[in-house]
C-alpha cells in the first residue's frame, strides 16, 4: 500500500485515545497511519439508554459502514461495544492487550457512599442489577453521555450520589479521582477492556499488517467471552457478565446473566485447557440457559 492506512474512530476523547494507541502500536511496525473521525448513532443521541434502542452497534454501525465504503480501512473499537455478530465482510483483525476490565464507582464524597440509601447513575442493566443485589435500597437512575460530562453531572447533580465507570476507560483519560472504588466482586461486560481492529476480510495487506500488533492471550480470552454472549444471545438489553483470564496453562472463566426481576443470577466458573478452548464459550452458554439463564434472557427481551 503506497499510501498512509485510514483508522476509523468515534469522536469520543476516549475512542480517539484507543485510536492512537492503535495508530503508535502499527507506526512501531513502520506503518503510516492517519485517523479519520466517524460520529457513531449512539455519540449522536446521548439521552435514551442504549438497552432501550432496540438495536445492537450502537456505537459501531457507522464505522462499519464506512469500511464497507472503504472511506476507511480500520476500525477501533471497545469491543465490549461491537455487536457478535459482525457483517459478513467484516473480520476481527487484532485486539490490544486487555487493560483493567474491572467496573468502578465514583462517589461524589465520601458522606455519600456511606448514606443509607444511595442514587447511583449507569445506563447497564448489568451494572444496575448487580448493584440491586446487594444494595437492594439503593436507587438506580439512568445516565447517558462521554466520561467528561458524566463526572461533571456527578458533581453538580445534587440527586446523584455515585456514578458507575469502566476502570479502563478512566484510567486510559488519566482520571484519577479520590472517591473511586473498584468493584472486584462485580462480573465486567464481556471483552470489557479490550480495544480492537476491525477490517475487510478482503484486504489481505491489512489483515497481515494488523496480525502483528495482535495480542494472542487477548484474542483467545476474547473470543471466549464473545462466543458466550453470542449464545446467550444477549447485546445492550440483556445484563451479561463475563471474564476469560489466561493463567499458565488453563483459562479461568466465569460468566453469567442476571435478573431483571432481581432473582439470584445463573453464574458458571470454569478451568479451561488452552489447547481444549474451541467453543467453550458456547458450551459454558448453553449450560447457564438450561440451569434458568434462559428464564433471564426471555425477561430482558420484553423490557
Amino acid at each position: 500500500m503506497n499510501r498512509p492506512i485510514i483508522l476509523g474512530s468515534r469522536a469520543s476523547k476516549l475512542a480517539i485515545w484507543q485510536t492512537n494507541l492503535v495508530k503508535n502500536k502499527l507506526e512501531d511496525s513502520s506503518v503510516s497511519c492517519e485517523i479519520k473521525i466517524i460520529k457513531s448513532f449512539g455519540d449522536i443521541d446521548l439521552k435514551t439508554p442504549i438497552y432501550s434502542m432496540g438495536i445492537t452497534g450502537v456505537f459501531t454501525k457507522e464505522l462499519d459502514q464506512a469500511l464497507l465504503n472503504q472511506e476507511i480501512d480500520v476500525a477501533v473499537h471497545s469491543l465490549k461495544d461491537v455487536p457478535t455478530r459482525l457483517a459478513e465482510e467484516i473480520c476481527i483483525g487484532a485486539v490490544l492487550k486487555r487493560g483493567k476490565w474491572e467496573d468502578i464507582v465514583l462517589w461524589k464524597n465520601i458522606e455519600c457512599k456511606s448514606k443509607k440509601v444511595r442514587s447511583v447513575a449507569t445506563g447497564s442493566l448489568r451494572r444496575k442489577f448487580q448493584w440491586k443485589l446487594k444494595y437492594p435500597n439503593d436507587k438506580i437512575v439512568p445516565i447517558r453521555g462521554n466520561i467528561p460530562s458524566r463526572i461533571k453531572k456527578l458533581k453538580t447533580d445534587s440527586k446523584i450520589d455515585g456514578i458507575f465507570f469502566a476502570s479502563a476507560a478512566l484510567s486510559r483519560l488519566k482520571i484519577y479521582e479520590k472517591n473511586e472504588e473498584t468493584l472486584d466482586n462485580f462480573l465486567p461486560a464481556p471483552c470489557q477492556g479490550f480495544i480492537v481492529a476491525t477490517c475487510l476480510k478482503e484486504n489481505k495487506f491489512i489483515i497481515e499488517t494488523l496480525n502483528k500488533i495482535n495480542n494472542k492471550k487477548s484474542s483467545i480470552c476474547s473470543e471466549i467471552e464473545r462466543d458466550f454472549l453470542r449464545t446467550l444471545e444477549g447485546g445492550c438489553s440483556a445484563p451479561i457478565g463475563a471474564i476469560a483470564e489466561v493463567k499458565g496453562e488453563v483459562i479461568d472463566f466465569k460468566g453469567g446473566v442476571f435478573s431483571m426481576k432481581g432473582e439470584q443470577p445463573k453464574i458458571i466458573e470454569a478451568l479451561l485447557k488452552i489447547d481444549e478452548r474451541n467453543r467453550a464459550g458456547k458450551r459454558l452458554a448453553n449450560e447457564v440457559l438450561r440451569n434458568g439463564g434462559k428464564k433471564y434472557i426471555e425477561e430482558a427481551k420484553v423490557k
